[in-house]
């Protein structure tokens, strides 16, 4: 019996999730360091912070950058130099033992990154039907998680063997490996597509400015909502390990094997809310007013629990990251295909994803300060006040985006 070939959408699905989990173990290698480095003394927390913040703020800059570049040229070749800078940087950053030149190279490291997740969104955008790109998110999605799962385990692994330098070692192999396997596959898959996918058709870009469309739309009080959700999801996920070692006095390479917890509770999530996009809301800003909600209940939660025990802060710390993650998918990976068809999907995606990194940036400082001014118990009570501002947002913004949508 013949064996069915393997279809080259799947391949060209599986050649993007790889790409992401090397951008996800690419740049939260230091996240996940971050109370390693800060215990032994190679930074303190709000100098970890200012590095934190260099990626945030070129990476969300580069958003915008790379998303106008990807609706105009080979969104292929824009992955390839990424890969490159990012491979060069991680290595360096090995090397360093500075702070400004740390900062400085992951700053370099963020603009990067940044040219990753808009040519995804034109690559599935432009290739997939409603159905595929659904699919073909849900799988990147996936393989983002993953990466975060493995660079959790490699961090503390790196710890015990050597130090915290070994995960940046292993983000430069992987990326230079990555880049090989992207050159040799990416252009021949993209040619097969060429000729068998059938795409919807393209309307010719509106003549108005896409700022007007994006107010028309309601996508710029979005996103603010976008902000505020990347405050959340990275900066709690960056921080946390660091909660744990001075709330429970835990040993910094155990608090970060700890948020492995956090990637799983973002795959169900993430799976949840596009399951409930496609078969309840049909609408990404309401079902975003629905996870910002939870997100604001389980953020008091936290608030009131954590001192009374670190199995209870921590699963309800990772779901607070979920939900998170569950408004993430609806405003940056499923809002920016509703503009494919004026040839602005990649230069949506971009913008969206640079207010992520906004709120990121605002987290990376934020945190840390607000915990060592204002102690832990502030901080978590400030993350159910971001949420509910979300909450905010999002409803003020629903009647514009139902109108678009409708139209």
């Amino acid at each position: 019996m013949q064996k069915k070939k393997i279809s080259p959408a799947v391949w060209l699905c599986a050649l993007l999730s790889l790409l992401y989990f090397t951008s996800y173990i690419t740049r939260l290698n230091f996240s996940a360091s971050i109370a390693e480095m800060v215990s032994v003394g190679v930074f303190s927390k709000t100098q970890g912070g200012v590095i934190g913040t260099a990626l945030f703020f070129t990476y969300g800059f580069g958003q915008i950058i790379s998303g106008v570049l990807s609706d105009k040229f080979d969104p292929g070749k824009i992955v390839a130099v990424g890969l490159v800078l990012t491979a060069l940087c991680n290595l360096l950053f090995a090397f360093s033992d500075s702070v400004a030149v740390m900062a400085v190279l992951w700053g370099v490291n963020g603009f990067a990154q940044a040219l990753f997740w808009p040519p995804i969104v034109r690559i599935l955008s432009y290739y997939f039907d409603d159905s595929g790109y659904a699919k073909g998110n849900l799988a990147v999605s996936y393989a983002c998680h993953g990466a975060t799962i493995l660079i959790y385990l490699i961090v503390p692994f790196g710890i015990k063997v050597a130090d915290w330098r070994f995960s940046f070692f292993f983000g430069a192999l992987l990326a230079a490996a990555v880049l090989i396997v992207w050159c040799a596959g990416y252009w021949r898959l993209v040619s097969k597509m060429d000729k068998t996918a059938k795409r919807e058709g393209t309307t010719p870009p509106s003549s108005a400015p896409l700022i007007k469309t994006l107010a028309v739309s309601g996508v710029l009080i979005v996103l603010v909502a976008i902000a505020l959700q990347g405050y959340l999801k990275d900066g709690i996920q960056s921080w946390l390990p660091t909660f744990f070692t001075e709330v429970f006095e835990m040993d910094s390479s155990k608090a970060i094997l700890l948020n492995m917890v956090v990637p799983v509770s973002s795959i169900v999530f993430v799976s949840l809310a596009t399951v409930l996009f496609r078969k309840v809301f049909r609408n990404e800003v309401a079902e975003s007013i629905f996870l910002f909600s939870v997100t604001t209940v389980l953020s008091l939660l936290v608030a009131v629990f954590y001192t009374k025990s670190p199995a209870v802060t921590l699963v309800l710390s990772a779901l607070v990251i979920g939900c998170a993650h569950g408004v993430n998918t609806m405003l940056i990976s499923f809002l920016p295909r509703r503009f494919e068809r004026i040839g602005k999907a990649a230069t949506v995606g971009g913008i969206c994803n640079a207010f992520v990194y906004v709120g990121s940036a605002a987290s990376s400082y934020g945190i840390a300060l607000i915990a060592t001014n204002a102690g832990w118990a502030a901080t978590l009570i400030s993350w159910g006040i971001i949420a509910f501002l979300g909450i905010i947002m999002c409803v003020i913004a629903l009647p514009q985006w139902k109108k678009y949508i409708k139209n």
